[in-house]
């Protein structure tokens, strides 16, 4: 009688835990369900005056919220009932979200593993492992300082990019509201008819407009200047390329992060006239940390925002930033509450 070898059964055992550590995605995440929590609501500027006006969102997000593009609906629809209650929301009205809710979609139809795991890196393992032949053709493709990273972005840029625009899209048609659509991290990303688009080609940190219709408008807006982090996967784009938005007789522009305090940014955006600019991402400077539009902007509107929560071994308390008639104000509660912030703005004088 044939006996097994010892070693043998210790090498498939091996292969088997190996097997099960990078292939077992863990369990279906809990159906998404409205939840009601505290939300405070700020405003600056003078209402009687105004011709529009910028509501900033500082959302509390979890890991489980990116699980689909119902989770996240039901979880930003809170903040914007808020602002419906509060009367905030009007036909000329510009909503912001903060930076990264798109590269949070790069988990969307995962399962519990990569919404419980305690670092990105560990999160990532589910998802290569789910896109496992995206993965491995992108990886030897393209190059990049993460390479692992960006692989995995450039494996789940359509599943982000779809749940992004399925996400958006529908919070501006429901509240009838422009949108800027927070940011994201995805693989050359564009607006065709039907909604969003990306190509085989590099990553870039973008954001999106979305008008109450339901409609992305323009183009992508693309950072000029990503983070050291960012810059381990995106690349950074030029100034030149950033489009120009209009409500009503007001020029905005939006700058993503450090973009915002940008000499050639400012030059591009008042050569065209922009005297509103919105950033998803509140960048702070090692000199210039209370003020992300610089202490001395040339705008004579703005806001930043950033969101809050805990996941993937990151934690945030947000911070939100404004130029109200031309002089800056930032604020920071150090508190998990989620926020809006609503910025009367006048017209040009």
């Amino acid at each position: 009688m044939l006996k097994r070898h010892p070693k043998k059964k210790i090498v498939l055992a091996a292969v088997l835990v190996a097997a099960l550590y990078f292939f077992w995605p863990g369990f279906s995440v809990q159906k998404a369900v409205p939840r009601y929590a505290e939300i405070l609501v700020e405003e600056f500027g003078i209402q009687e005056t105004a011709t529009l006006n910028v509501i900033g969102v500082e959302p509390h997000l979890e890991t489980t919220d990116f699980a689909s593009a119902v989770h996240l609906e039901i979880k930003l629809s809170s903040y914007l009932e808020v602002a419906r209650e509060n009367d905030l929301l009007r036909p000329d009205t510009l909503v912001l979200f903060p930076a990264h809710i798109g590269t949070g979609l790069l988990a969307a139809g995962q399962k519990s593993r990569t919404y419980n795991a305690g670092s990105i890196s560990n999160a990532l393992t589910p998802i290569i492992s789910y896109n496992l032949a995206q993965f491995s053709k992108n990886y030897y493709i393209f190059d990049a300082v993460n390479k692992r990273a960006a692989a995995a972005i450039r494996a789940q840029s359509q599943t982000a990019a779809m749940t992004l625009d399925t996400v958006f899209s529908a919070l501006a048609r429901k509240y009838k509201v422009t949108i800027v659509a927070g940011s994201g991290l995805l693989m050359t990303p564009g607006i065709y008819p039907g909604g969003l688009t990306y190509g085989h080609g590099p990553i870039f940190h973008t954001s999106f407009v979305y008008t109450p219709d339901g409609k992305p408008l323009v183009d992508a807006v693309r950072q000029i200047e990503p983070s050291a982090a960012e810059l381990t996967v995106a690349e950074p784009s030029l100034a030149e390329f950033l489009p120009i938005f209009t409500a009503g007789d007001t020029n905005y522009g939006i700058a993503i992060g450090a973009d915002a305090d940008r000499d050639d940014v400012e030059d591009h955006y008042m050569a065209e006239g922009v005297t509103l600019l919105l950033s998803p991402q509140f960048y702070q400077r090692d000199d210039l940390v209370e003020y992300p539009f610089g202490p001395t902007p040339r705008y004579k509107w703005g806001m930043a925002v950033s969101m809050k929560g805990e996941g993937w071994g990151l934690s945030a308390q947000g911070r939100t930033a404004l130029i109200v008639d031309g002089e800056p104000i930032s604020v920071q509660n150090d508190d998990m509450v989620g926020r809006i912030y609503n910025l009367w703005v006048s017209p040009k004088r």
